[in-house]
């Protein structure tokens, strides 16, 4: 599907979820995970993370966004760079992909990422960019309609310039906050965590998010030979 590239603070964004960068215990870390978890309020989305417990490399799990604008908050767990001989690529891919999937299953018509691992999981900066934008442009929906890929600092944008794509810039402003105490908000928020809970609890789900992963990294990496070894690895992983 289509994507934006904006220059902005991820708290800004005007899309009903937003991704937090996670790591497996859902706990709060520095940086973009900072600034969310002090957005949304610290003590309730805590609460939320540690009623979750853990979350596996490669997938996400969603809580409510409590005092942000947006309706949830989608915490996707990224693989940190080893070798690139341990399914790197592919958990990469497939953090994206779980998480535009438990956006559509919860009805929302758009959400804003960060750029994922390319901090302190250390991928590659031009490598991370590629999988983000190669996921977002795999993946098929229902209900999204907008998809931003955000990015914070100056050097970044030139650097996606570099590769032949616009970035808008966003003004850092605060957005008119949503009522999120009328029954009605209320309702849609529950019901779209039990769909996403739903969803992320049928197996069968994973592995076909976890094929479609294998496809961006072989395009990514122009490698189709390797099809059958990436197969294999993510057999292992899907069987764990």
């Amino acid at each position: 599907m289509k994507y934006d590239i904006v220059r902005t603070n991820i708290i800004n964004a005007e899309t009903e979820a937003i991704v937090l960068p996670a790591n497996k215990r859902l706990k709060e870390s520095s940086g973009i995970s900072n600034e969310i978890f002090k957005a949304a309020g610290r003590k309730a989305l805590k609460k939320a993370c540690k009623e979750i417990g853990r979350c596996r490399v490669g997938s996400a799990v969603p809580t409510p966004a409590f005092n942000m604008n947006s309706r949830y908050i989608i915490h996707a767990v990224s693989p940190r760079w080893k070798n690139g001989k341990s399914n790197e690529y592919e958990l990469l891919s497939s953090a994206y992909l779980t998480s535009l999937k438990i956006a559509d299953v919860m009805e929302c018509d758009s959400i804003a990422f960060p750029l994922l691992a390319s901090g302190h999981n250390r991928f590659d900066r031009e490598l991370a960019f590629k999988i983000a934008i190669e996921s977002i442009e795999a993946f098929e929906n229902t209900n999204l309609k907008k998809v931003l890929l955000v990015i914070y600092d100056e050097n970044t944008e030139c650097f996606v310039k570099s590769l032949g794509h616009y970035v808008a810039v966003m003004e850092d402003m605060a957005h008119p906050k949503k009522d999120k105490n009328n029954e009605e908000f209320k309702m849609i928020v529950t019901n779209g965590l039990k769909s996403a809970g739903a969803w992320l609890k049928d197996r069968e789900n994973q592995k076909n998010l976890a094929n479609l992963a294998i496809n961006v990294t072989l395009f990514v990496l122009g490698g189709r030979d390797k099809k059958t070894e990436i197969l294999e690895d993510v057999k292992k992983i899907i069987n764990k």
